[in-house]
C-alpha cells in the first residue's frame, strides 16, 4: 500500500509538472503577432492600406494562414486576399482587418516619413508631372502622407508578452548557425533594437545587434536563447 501511494504521488507531480509546462509555452496571440510584422521601413500607414493587417510573400503563405487561423474568431471582419506580383508572377497574400489593424496600431508610434503615396485615379505614368508640380495643392491632391510606425518598447511588461513577441519574431525572420540563433530584417525600422533590449530581459546570452551597410541596409541580432525561450522556437516554428 505504501508503495502504490508513492507511485501514484508520483504520478501526480509529473502530471503537474507537464500541465505547468504546457502553460508556460503559451502565448499571447496579439504579440506573437506583433512579432511577426513586417518592419521594412516600418509600418506603413496611409489611408489605402489602413485596414491591412499585413502582407506576406508566397513562401510565407503557411504563416499567413496560420495566423488567419489565430485570428478569425475573434476578428469576424478578418478577410485573407491573394494577388500576383506585376513584375515576378509570384502569388503575394494580405490579411485585412479594420478592427485588428485597429489594435496593432496601438503599438506604434508614426511620424510622417517625408513620402508620399499616390492617391490619383489617372495612372500617374500620364500626368505631366513637371507642370502638376509647381501648382499649389499638388502634393495633397494627388498623394496622401505616408507616416512610419514604429514599435514601442514601453508596451512589454510580462515575461509573456516578451517571449510571444520574440517567438513571432523568429518564427517569420529567424534561423540558426549551430547553437547561436538570429533574427533579421532589412531595413528595419524598430524591430530589431526593440528585439535586442527583449533578447537580453529574458536572460538571452551573447545577444549582439549588429548593422550590415549595404542596399538594403540589413539589421540582424545574434543570440543564444534561454532554454525557455528555445522551446518556444521548436514549439511554434510549424507555423511558418
Amino acid at each position: 500500500m505504501k508503495n502504490l501511494v508513492s507511485l501514484t504521488l508520483l504520478l501526480s507531480i509529473a502530471s503537474i509538472c507537464c500541465i505547468q509546462k504546457a502553460i508556460d509555452l503559451s502565448l499571447n496571440d496579439k504579440y506573437f503577432l506583433l512579432g511577426t510584422l513586417n518592419d521594412y521601413m516600418g509600418r506603413e500607414k496611409y489611408p489605402e492600406i489602413e485596414n491591412r493587417v499585413d502582407k506576406y510573400y508566397q513562401s510565407e503563405r503557411a504563416l499567413c494562414l496560420s495566423i488567419d487561423s489565430m485570428f478569425k474568431e475573434s476578428y469576424p471582419d478578418l478577410k485573407l486576399s491573394s494577388d500576383k506580383h506585376e513584375t515576378t508572377g509570384r502569388d503575394e497574400f494580405e490579411l485585412h482587418s479594420e478592427l485588428l489593424a485597429r489594435e496593432i496600431e496601438k503599438f506604434y508610434y508614426c511620424k510622417p516619413s517625408g513620402r508620399g503615396a499616390y492617391k490619383g485615379k489617372v495612372d500617374m505614368r500620364e500626368l505631366n508631372l513637371d507642370s502638376l508640380s509647381k501648382t499649389k495643392y499638388f502634393l495633397t491632391t494627388y498623394f496622401d502622407t505616408i507616416y512610419t510606425g514604429r514599435v514601442r518598447s514601453s508596451d512589454f511588461e510580462t515575461e509573456r508578452q516578451k517571449l510571444s513577441f520574440i517567438t513571432g519574431a523568429y518564427v517569420r525572420f529567424g534561423s540558426r548557425n549551430d547553437s547561436t540563433y538570429y533574427i533579421s530584417v532589412a531595413n528595419s525600422i524598430s524591430k530589431i533594437r526593440v528585439l535586442d533590449g527583449l533578447l537580453k530581459e529574458v536572460g538571452c546570452t551573447n545577444v549582439e545587434y549588429k548593422m550590415k551597410k549595404y542596399v538594403p541596409v540589413g539589421h540582424a541580432v545574434y543570440f543564444i536563447p534561454t532554454d525557455t525561450l528555445r522551446s518556444y522556437f521548436k514549439k511554434y516554428m510549424r507555423l511558418r
